[in-house]
């Protein structure tokens, strides 16, 4: 497996397009190689580099979108929470928003 430049700490999405990239690379670096070689085994060296990388890009792919399925629904659990405590407590929801909305203002004033 590819080690990343970047540490994904908190389990967001970045670090996949870093891993992705460092795949490109490595297939562009192995393209140069061929190309300094000659023959039919410079061309070999070509295409296995290329089908690792896609493979590689594939499975990055799928963890991708797997995280990101992940992230919605996790992200629809949040809202209808939200929206059961709003439905609870009603005033609370509409004080907080209006001190929320105070205090941007007079941020954005400054």
């Amino acid at each position: 497996m590819t080690t990343c430049k970047a540490k994904d700490t908190y389990g967001y999405l970045g670090t996949e397009s870093m891993a992705l990239r460092e795949q490109v690379e490595r297939l562009t670096a192995a393209i140069e190689q061929a190309a300094k070689a000659e023959g039919a085994e410079a061309m070999k060296v070509a295409g296995d580099a290329a089908r690792d990388i896609a493979d590689r890009a594939a499975t990055l792919m799928d963890e991708l979108g797997a995280k990101a399925k992940a992230a919605e629904t996790a992200m629809g659990e949040g809202r209808k929470q939200l929206e059961g405590t709003i439905r609870e407590k009603p005033l609370t929801a509409v004080s907080l928003a209006a001190v929320a909305g105070f205090l941007l203002a007079t941020l954005l004033r400054r």
